[in-house]
């Protein structure tokens, strides 16, 4: 059996679910930069000698990885997070020959400019919520009063990344005798605040009508030359922890009352996307794509898309492909060759739930947290995966290294089964108070 060369960029959960997968493959052997030593904890043996972290190269290092994949010379290569995309990786390493599952820079825009995203979509007659893009609080004062007139509630947006945590919307109801329009103003001064306190430096802001509902729910693709395209089940995302805004905090798949009809339904509206980029601006996307929806009525409206598998929905979605291994699939997709999604088969009846606990204090200051040890139950269930994120593994301890800590994924028949599958190991796991989670993931879907 030929060995295969994978070089995998990140070092999340979602990092960890492409390697987890890919190891199931005795062939494959990969190269993670820069990864996290806690990603090797959950690994066996085995699959341990086939894995290699270069923790001393930065994902956006363009030059480094160039020069590490030029040593190495793997079969494929798997961007995970979207900034080394939208600065341009995925076209670096195209230009030296290399096969590669991530956009080109240009294609990243989509997630990296939201106002683009948005004219694209209407454009081709796809339903988004109104909205204005502004670049300073002042130019935004007219449309927020005239929208407060209207009674029309405000998402925050910035329209570049923000390491999935740019999107903020001020409470409805309101805060501390505060009305959401005057939130929506103190959350824009905060975005445009060069100091930060958000943890990102906004350049400009797309504030944009809120359609609240509880039918959200996520669409991901995974997509290749020559029209390849693999729709994934549904999922249901969980954001705020607390009330912040947070990365996801946990998930549900399939979505409640969401089936594959409904991605068949927005298959359609992909195809035509992707034909108008290719048509328009000659941008073709080989990689994975992610659409945030809203479901109002029979409408859905496009929230948001990322250029990337969505995380934690992606740890979820790779355990329903199965049928063929998993380097083929994506190698497939880089080749173009859409004969092989005939061989994709998905387990029937298969429900899954998935917690994130994350640092005490994440997403604000979580600091006091760090180096902390966690201990995770022997002898885990069999319909139970931990996803480890920010995990380190140092004296053969685990150690907390980040916001998002894991997330433990149960699986079942029914939401229930599997939600009470993932909370018994969420409660077994010690961490003398260190972690902080959501109790409600199943029940908020």
């Amino acid at each position: 059996m030929a060995e295969f060369k994978v070089l995998l960029i990140g070092s999340g959960g979602r990092e960890y679910a492409f390697l987890r997968k890919l190891l199931q493959s005795p062939e494959v052997k990969v190269t993670v930069t820069p990864g996290l030593s806690g990603m090797l904890y959950f690994l066996n043996e085995e699959e341990r000698s086939r894995v290699k972290l270069h923790q001393e190269v930065k994902a956006t290092d363009i030059k480094a990885i160039l020069q590490l994949a030029q040593e190495i010379m793997p079969d494929l290569i798997i961007v995970g997070p979207e900034s080394p995309l939208i600065i341009g990786l995925a076209d670096e390493l195209m230009a030296k020959g290399f096969k590669v599952i991530g956009f080109t820079a240009k294609g990243a825009e989509l997630e990296n400019n939201k106002a683009l995203t948005k004219a694209v979509y209407q454009q081709l007659g796809q339903p988004t919520a109104p909205g204005r893009l502004v670049t300073s609080v002042a130019e935004a004062i007219p449309f927020i009063e005239q929208c407060q007139r209207d009674g029309i509630f405000l998402a925050c947006k910035t329209n570049h990344e923000a390491a999935g945590k740019g999107v903020v919307v001020p409470s409805l109801e309101g805060q501390d005798g505060i009305d959401h329009w005057m939130l929506v103003e103190e959350t824009l001064t905060q975005m445009f605040d060069p100091k930060k306190p958000l943890g990102f430096l906004a350049k400009a802001v797309l504030l944009e009508h809120c359609y609240w509902s509880l039918r959200e729910w996520s669409a991901m693709y995974l997509l290749g030359k020559n029209g390849f395209c693999l729709p994934w089940e549904p999922a249901k995302d969980h954001k705020l922890l607390h009330g912040n805004n947070t990365g996801g905090m946990g998930i549900v798949t399939p979505a409640p009352g969401f089936t594959m009809s409904d991605m068949n339904q927005r298959l359609a509206i992909i195809t035509k996307v992707r034909k108008y980029l290719s048509d328009r601006f000659g941008i073709e996307l080989c990689g994975i794509l992610y659409e945030g929806l809203n479901r109002m009525g029979l409408i859905d409206y496009l929230i948001e898309i990322n250029v990337r598998g969505g995380d934690p929905e992606t740890q979820a979605q790779l355990e329903y492909i199965l049928g063929i291994a998993f380097h083929e699939l994506l190698l497939a997709a880089c080749e173009g060759n859409t004969g092989i999604l005939n061989q994709v088969k998905v387990p029937e009846d298969l429900v899954q739930v998935g917690v994130v606990m994350a640092s005490k204090g994440y997403p604000g200051d979580y600091s006091d947290q760090k180096g902390k040890e966690i201990i995770i139950p022997g002898n885990l269930p069999e319909n139970v995966i931990i996803f480890p994120a920010g995990l380190v593994w140092e004296d053969n301890k685990l150690k907390i290294a980040g916001g998002r800590v894991l997330m433990v994924v149960g699986k079942g028949k029914t939401i229930a089964e599997a939600r009470a599958i993932a909370y018994d190991v969420v409660k077994e796991i010690k961490h003398d108070g260190a972690l902080d989670w959501r109790d409600d993931i199943g029940i908020a879907a």
